[in-house]
């Protein structure tokens, strides 16, 4: 493997924001890029040396050393790709947290992300396993990191501390004032800092395509069941929400439900039934739903729904439906 191939890569979506913020605050500079728009799409990758470039002239033009932390401060969800949407669905931001280790690869697949607890902190680090990309894409990470939490939760949120890897740039103060907090530099490891209480904040209600598809399904997976017949009461939106926090196991379920994965299991036997089938009952529902939308692709929906792959997500649908989601897609 080459050296180009195994810097690292970063999403399309990810390196749209780079054009979608030019286009808004300077799109003099945005018409003179010399680089081409990606696709967007998860599964359509940059080079980290090529985003690192795109940055390096981006700052060229501006000569603005605050240009990362401006261009971070306009992130959306759809730069997030897939992770922004299963991020915004969350129920709090810990279950958020818990997604952007599951999914970080599909939007910044560069150094991996350790995630570790001291006393009352939480720890987000990377290392340098595979180099340091330099101060622009670091500090542009960090930032779009801190800017999609604040975006995501209700209440406004700075973290502890804020350390890079990186040499100190002359305009420490600007990265001061845009995290609120000590920023510190020429550190061993790059790592975001906050309070373990924050992981219980809730997340304030998302106005995302996959937030409005999720609800949708939920209301539907409700409606199916008559008022007072439900055999085990709020099982169906327990499903639902831990597959949407990338949790669909039984004590996750039953820790919802407020009882213990023994009992529920045994709740579902006595109903002829068993967690598995009910589980895939629920997230057959939700790809149908998934699919019928039309914005997804099969890979994107077998990680929303936490399969561990693509062909997972095809078996189980296929052996509850008789059809391949593909085949599915088509018909509907």
């Amino acid at each position: 493997m080459n050296a180009l191939s195994n810097s690292g890569h970063v999403s399309a979506s990810y390196v749209n924001l780079l054009f979608d913020w030019l286009d808004h605050a300077r799109p003099d500079v945005s018409q003179r890029l010399p680089f081409a728009r990606p696709a967007a799409g998860d599964l359509n990758r940059v080079n980290v040396l090529q985003w690192q470039a795109m940055l390096d002239w981006t700052y060229q033009q501006l000569e603005d050393p605050a240009m990362p932390l401006k261009l971070a401060a306009h992130v959306r969800p759809a730069n997030m790709g897939l992770l922004g949407y299963v991020a915004s669905c969350c129920n709090n931001l810990g279950e958020a947290f818990a997604r952007l280790q599951q999914f970080e690869n599909l939007v910044y697949s560069v150094n991996s992300l350790q995630v570790n607890f001291s006393e009352d902190q939480l720890l987000l680090q990377w290392g340098a396993e595979r180099g340091k990309p330099g101060h622009w894409v670091d500090s542009v990470a960090i930032g779009v990191l801190v800017a999609f939490t604040r975006h995501l939760v209700a209440v406004p949120v700075d973290p502890l501390k804020v350390q890079f890897i990186n040499a100190e740039p002359g305009n420490k103060e600007d990265f001061r004032a845009f995290f609120g907090c000590d920023v510190h530099f020429n550190q061993q490891v790059t790592e975001v800092v906050w309070p373990v209480t924050l992981l219980d904040a809730p997340l304030k209600s998302a106005d995302s395509v996959m937030r409005t598809m999720l609800d949708q399904q939920a209301q539907l997976l409700l409606s199916q069941v008559k008022a007072g017949e439900e055999t085990i009461p709020g099982l169906q939106k327990a499903l639902q929400e831990s597959i949407s926090a990338g949790l669909p196991n039984l004590d996750e379920v039953a820790r919802r439900l407020c009882t213990s994965g023994r009992s529920l299991q045994r709740r579902l036997q006595e109903q002829g039934s068993n967690f598995r089938h009910e589980l895939e009952s629920v997230r057959v529902e939700m790809a149908k739903s998934c699919l019928n939308a039309g914005n997804l692709s099969l890979a994107d929906i077998a990680n929303l729904l936490a399969y561990n792959d693509q062909s997972a997500f095809t078996h189980a649908f296929k052996r509850v439906t008789g059809s391949s989601p593909a085949k599915y897609q088509q018909a509907n």
